[in-house]
């Protein structure tokens, strides 16, 4: 369950057969329609033997095991994005000046308690975040927001993992924010570039 910042979607020049790391992607061979990159995917999956990783696949020992997509090919190659767990974006999203307004349903009240909550039969809950953020906003003004969030929000002490039991409810290292912030600038930075949107979904 995530947050994902990228370029607002454009029309694909193309489609490819990728195991969906973005290099393999770019460097695929183009196809004109989504059905005809399907059935060749279909045909390689169905070959017998093992698969080589294909060029510029970035996990090559892992990815051959799993099948291959159409994918679409966006007219200025490999998009940049920055993903965040529902849990983070939420601190991230308000320090870009976009608070949430969810209703009672979308929000958990345990993420404002703390954790963990107290049960009976010394139980546990552990909530799990459900953030309905989505949005876009042009290069220039998203990357204002960022230079503003960077020169007032406060330094991000962290938060350390929660252990209840077998399960880890990870936290984040402190100056997290900051870095975050510093990644969604360059995402901006190559949005205006490109003369396109910051999108979030």
């Amino acid at each position: 369950m995530t947050v994902t910042f990228t370029a607002a979607h454009r029309p694909p020049v193309g489609y490819a057969v990728s195991c969906c790391c973005p290099q393999a992607t770019v460097l695929a061979p183009r196809f004109g329609s989504y059905p005809d990159a399907q059935e060749a995917a279909d045909r390689a999956n169905a070959a017998p033997g093992p698969r080589d990783p294909l060029p510029g696949c970035d996990l090559p020992e892992i990815c051959p095991e799993y099948p291959l997509y159409a994918e679409e090919v966006d007219p200025d190659g490999e998009v940049p994005f920055v993903e965040f767990s529902n849990t983070n974006v939420v601190g991230v999203l308000e320090a870009l000046g976009f608070p949430l307004t969810a209703d009672a349903g979308a929000a958990c009240d345990a993420l404002e308690a703390g954790l963990p909550l107290e049960v009976p039969d010394d139980a546990a809950v552990i909530p799990v975040a459900v953030v309905d953020a989505h949005g876009q906003l042009g290069a220039g003004d998203f990357r204002a927001r960022v230079l503003t969030a960077l020169g007032l929000a406060p330094e991000d002490p962290g938060v350390p993992d929660l252990r209840l039991g077998r399960t880890v409810v990870c936290g984040r290292a402190p100056g997290y924010l900051q870095r975050r912030l510093r990644e969604l600038y360059e995402l901006a930075d190559w949005c205006a570039a490109h003369g396109r949107d910051v999108a979030w979904h």
